[in-house]
């Protein structure tokens, strides 16, 4: 898809949400867990990205690995940066941009569906 595409070189980070998950299956483009799973996968993918890259630094300047409790104090410490300087309500708000657009998209994707098998009767 052009939105597959457009992540070039970091695709490959989607890859397997886009192999597990069917297009269009309550997961991917449901309303209710659909926007939730996929910022859940993207901060899982965002730590083992940082973790790998933590870890090759250590191992190529020789130095020591952080513990799983000094990666959970570094997101808590973005969390308070970003609560300090944009505000508490900005994380639910950007939540809930995301979840309009994903919702948006879900609908005209089934409105498509309906018109193009001529359900439309159904859809309304």
């Amino acid at each position: 898809s052009k939105q597959y595409s457009r992540w070039n070189v970091f695709k490959v980070l989607w890859y397997p949400y886009r192999s597990f998950f069917k297009h269009r299956s309550r997961w991917s483009h449901g309303l209710v867990f659909g926007t939730l799973l996929r910022i859940v996968y993207f901060m899982g993918v965002l730590t083992l990205a940082a973790f790998v890259t933590v870890f090759a630094l250590a191992c190529y300047f020789e130095g020591s690995l952080p513990n799983l409790q000094e990666f959970a104090e570094t997101w808590r410490t973005i969390g308070e940066f970003t609560r300090t300087n944009l505000g508490d309500g900005f994380l639910m708000a950007l939540f809930t941009g995301m979840w309009a657009g994903a919702a948006s998209h879900t609908f005209t994707d089934m409105a498509g569906s309906y018109i193009k098998t001529g359900r439309v009767t159904n859809f309304l």
